[in-house]
Formats: structure tokens, sequence, C-alpha cells
């Protein structure tokens, strides 16, 4: 079970983390032309574009909630290094399981508290109103960055049960950067 678990894991992991990475990309490319139009059409053309700014700020904001759940990826915590250093490496890998399990369910928590707040906004019509774009589409990337973290972390706190086991090394699934 954990074989065929593992081996479709890493498949799954591989192809997420590339297109992660693409989006993540092709977002800071969208938010720095946007970014260069509204220099261009200020400073050179004297005739500044409408809502530029707002916009580059909004895709900011979501590229920063791509950027929660692509974390989550690392199954890493920050942890006091002397503490977690006086543990014996079955402990740390128990208290990072514990840490994903607890994570995990928070970040459940949050994902359900925030549907509610873009719920509350799509029901309202709430609109930016510059650009007049309904505001539930920029935070329900929030959501979805909650819950596919949640995900994550209920994974990584198998996996590093499978540490403590002795059935796994952290450097089998630990990605230590980003490109």
């Amino acid at each position: 079970m954990a074989g065929s678990f593992w081996h479709h894991y890493q498949r799954i992991q591989h192809v997420l983390h590339t297109w992660e990475k693409v989006i993540a990309a092709l977002f800071m490319l969208f938010i720095s032309a946007v970014v260069l139009a509204g220099v261009f059409s200020r400073y050179v053309l004297r005739e500044p574009l409408y809502g530029t700014d707002r916009l580059a700020t909004y895709l900011f904001v979501v590229l920063s909630f791509w950027g929660i759940q692509m974390a989550s990826g690392y199954y890493e915590h920050i942890t006091v290094g002397v503490v977690r250093h006086w543990l014996k490496p079955f402990w740390q890998a128990v208290f990072s399981s514990l840490g994903c399990a607890v994570s995990s369910g928070f970040l459940v928590y949050l994902g359900w508290a925030a549907a509610g707040f873009v719920r509350f906004l799509y029901e309202n019509k709430e609109k930016d109103l510059v650009l007049d774009i309904p505001f539930w589409i920029i935070y329900v990337f929030f959501v979805l960055a909650a819950l596919v973290s949640a995900v994550r972390y209920l994974i990584g706190a198998y996996l590093w049960l499978e540490v403590a086991r002795g059935r796994l090394l952290p450097e089998a699934f630990q990605r230590k950067s980003l490109v």
C-alpha cells in the first residue's frame, strides 16, 4: 500500500511542482507587464492607463496566495533549531508529523472561514470601484491556497510518520529550492 501511494505521490508532486512554477512565472510576467505598461503610459505618453496600479496590486495578492500553497510543498516548519537538535530523529519526525497535522487542520478552518467571506462578497456583489472587478474572484484564490495546503500538510503528516517508522528518508520528499 505504501509503495503504491509513494509512486503515485511522486508522479503527482512532480507534475504539480512543474505547473506551480509555470503559473507563478506567468503571474510575475503579467504583473511586470502591467506595471511596465503603467509606467510607460504615465511617463512616456503622459497619459496614465486607468487602473494599472490596482490591477498590479490584485495580481500580486493572488500571486502571494499562490506562493502560500507552493511553500506548503516543502513540508518544513519554522522550528527552534536548538530544541529540534536535542530530539532524536524519531521524535523529530513525530513532531514534524504532528506539526503537519495541526497545520492541515488550521488551514481547513481558514479555508472554511475564507469561503464564508468569499460567499459574502459574491452575494453582496462587492466590487472594486476603479476596475469593477468582483472582489470574490481575488479572494477565492486564498480559499484554494488554504485547502490545497491543507491536503499537502495532511500528506506531509503521513510522510513524516513513515520517516518515524524508518520506511522513508526526509530527503525523499522535502524540496530545498524553489526552482
